[in-house]
């Protein structure tokens, strides 16, 4: 495949790293332009959308979309990392459950948030989790997040002496959680996130936990939406291939929230070369937003944003790159997303 271009959705495991990842998608592509959009830790799974060739100056766009997480919340201890992986550094008793519904509920929202010390954020040009390991303060200053939804999954439970309130398969439905008495400890929790760029799930379990005048920490995190890109669609390891790179086309614009605009015959080389932008060149006047920009072809050029009736470009395909719409389905990244996010994608 020459210059390979488009985007893949890769169903990433526990124990791979993100980078590792990139480096299995660029032998199989046979190139070395690849970029992700947001990693997910070592012990983390799910979804990591990879953008490759032309499509990677998009790679920002990407970030700024919602993240939806699944996450395994394990109370009574919290670890250094806030994860499996760490050292036990506080213990404490077990949460009730009406205590870990309330707080889910504070935990909604416009929030402030400590990112973790074990975090790729850098302080003075140094990684916060290489300022921790060397024994040094990693100072990190709160920040705005949004947590759209907490919605508790399923629980395990605990009775007064013991004695297990969980179903057979070992949890209690979300169902059965609502018969369940609200002075039950809760053992661990599985707890679905819906939460904007720069949100840590890691900080997120830690804090609820101190909510609920517990400790907490994660046990396993999934991510399982990024924007409208889902999990199910994406390929583990062992089936990436090259009909795995989905190209651009106008049905990713919409699901992108990306308008579509398409040149008239003739216009192409004036858009190459980037002469100024007039509805005139269009098969349909610009709207107002952000277009991404098909030649008559269906092969995709680019993108344009157009603010108070004047329009101006935000990205060129170079010439020869682009994607016919003939080459199979799509995916594309845009900036019509609630929220943001972190550089290690909220984990």
């Amino acid at each position: 495949m020459s210059n390979p271009s488009g985007i893949i959705l890769y169903d990433k495991k526990p124990g791979v790293t993100s980078f590792s990842a990139l480096g299995k998608i660029k032998k199989v592509l046979g190139t070395k332009k690849v970029g992700h959009t947001g990693t997910l830790d070592l012990f983390a799974q799910g979804l990591l959308v990879v953008c490759v060739g032309s499509l990677t100056r998009l790679a920002g766009l990407i970030t700024a979309f919602d993240k939806e997480y699944e996450a395994q919340i394990i109370f009574g201890e919290q670890t250094d990392t806030l994860d499996p992986t760490g050292q036990v550094v506080k213990t404490a008793p077990l949460p009730t459950l009406g205590a870990l519904k309330d707080s889910l509920k504070k935990f909604t929202g416009k929030i402030m948030q400590r990112p973790p010390e074990y975090s790729a954020i850098k302080i003075d040009g140094k990684r916060a989790s290489d300022l921790t390991r060397a024994g040094k303060a990693a100072e990190l200053p709160e920040r705005p997040i949004t947590v759209y939804e907490a919605e508790l999954l399923d629980a395990e439970l605990e009775g007064a002496g013991g004695a297990s309130l969980a179903c057979e398969n070992g949890s209690a439905a979300s169902n059965d959680l609502g018969l369940a008495s609200d002075c039950a400890l809760v053992r661990s929790a599985r707890v679905r996130f819906l939460v904007s760029k720069g949100t840590y799930i890691r900080s997120l379990a830690r804090d609820i936990g101190e909510a609920c005048a517990s400790a907490a920490r994660l046990e396993t995190l999934k991510r399982t939406r990024v924007g409208n890109f889902n999990l199910a669609d994406a390929a583990g390891e062992d089936a990436i291939s090259a009909a795995s790179l989905r190209p651009m086309d106008k049905e990713t614009a919409r699901l992108c929230g990306l308008f579509s605009a398409v040149l008239r015959r003739g216009q192409e080389e004036n858009f190459y070369n980037g002469r100024p932008l007039k509805d005139a060149q269009f098969l349909e006047p610009l709207l107002e937003g952000t277009s991404a920009v098909f030649g008559e072809a269906g092969n995709f050029m680019g993108a344009v944003k157009k603010e108070k009736g004047r329009a101006r470009y935000e990205y060129v395909v170079p010439k020869g790159a682009g994607n016919s719409m003939t080459s199979g389905p799509a995916s594309l990244a845009c900036d019509a997303s609630r929220g943001s996010e972190s550089p290690e994608a909220g984990e």
